[in-house]
């Protein structure tokens, strides 16, 4: 039993590196790094779409706000990952796709990544209170809740509606941000962006689960594509990918894109389209794990386009 324990907490580490980096590595690990860059990401996008029209000492003070907010959104992200790491373990060490992730090797226990996350989520919301404001608080709690506990704690193993109801819980870093500039709990371009994210999540997750339908279905989790088939799910892919467009045709008309940043929202909806249609002529699993793969890139350039948007007005 200790030679089984002694393997697994070796795993991942190379040889020669002491046991602590392999601690540190797997800490990280559950964190799901590239996630939360995107999803911070979107902190600094809604901050930036909010400043608008602040000037001076104002602007200062705001920019300031939304550096705390940003770190808050990465603290809370990779706290909401790791506690959402500990809810799914079982489900992970049956799937092939996620049975080397720290908690279904071993390499961690249970308890501690519970700890971690409940920690650093503390943190985050110890920074937007005291550092940002009440509706920054109010909206990363909303986001952590509705990944968390809603998503992962209470639907994700219950129903196919798992996805549409945690969705939100991606657009709210826009409002963290948002909030930590305006003081408000809403602006318009910043909820808008929020929105398209709320429209991009179903196509990311959905996209996944075809690709791996065999996995869910062997860990009986309840995705789209295990309920109501492949063919179904992909043809949802399709109408989804027409409301994502939708939204994003919506934020450059209410964010006022100029003629330039209008053209290249409205070019980076060709590929999504594309890859949705294709999906939904033939759902194979590369074709959806081509999907899968372009939405995050699709995302990041729409978030760039606000960013640059809202810095050029």
């Amino acid at each position: 039993m200790t030679g089984e324990r002694s393997l697994a907490v070796g795993v991942g580490r190379a040889p020669g590196q002491p046991a602590a980096f392999g601690v540190v590595a797997a800490y990280a690990e559950t964190t799901k790094f590239r996630s939360v860059v995107l999803l911070t990401l979107g902190a600094v996008v809604g901050g930036l779409a909010a400043m608008s029209g602040l000037e001076g000492a104002a602007r200062a003070a705001a920019s300031a706000r939304l550096v705390w907010a940003t770190v808050a959104t990465a603290l809370g992200c990779i706290g909401a990952n790791a506690i959402t790491g500990y809810i799914d373990r079982g489900m992970d060490a049956v799937m092939e796709r996620t049975r080397h992730r720290p908690l279904p090797t071993g390499r961690l226990r249970p308890g501690q990544v519970l700890a971690f996350g409940l920690v650093l989520v503390a943190a985050a919301c110890a920074v937007a209170g005291l550092a940002v404001n009440g509706w920054s608080l109010a909206w990363l709690v909303f986001g952590v809740i509705d990944s968390a506990v809603l998503y992962n704690g209470l639907t994700k193993t219950r129903t196919a509606w798992n996805v549409v109801l945690g969705s939100p819980a991606g657009g709210a870093p826009v409002m963290v941000g948002a909030a930590a500039v305006s003081g408000l709990p809403f602006a318009l371009v910043p909820f808008l962006t929020a929105a398209l994210v709320v429209a991009w999540t179903p196509i990311h997750i959905w996209s996944l689960a075809i690709r791996h339908v065999e996995d869910y279905r062997k860990a009986s989790v309840p995705m789209l594509p295990v309920v109501a088939g492949v063919p179904a799910a992909a043809r949802c892919v399709g109408w989804a990918s027409l409301a994502l467009c939708a939204t994003a045709a919506a934020l450059a008309v209410g964010a006022g894109f100029r003629p330039a940043a209008l053209v290249l929202t409205l070019l980076l909806q060709v590929p999504v389209m594309a890859g949705s249609l294709a999906v939904m002529r033939s759902p194979t699993p590369e074709r959806a794990r081509r999907l899968f793969k372009l939405s995050s890139p699709y995302l990041a350039a729409v978030f760039v386009i606000v960013i640059w948007q809202s810095l050029t007005v």
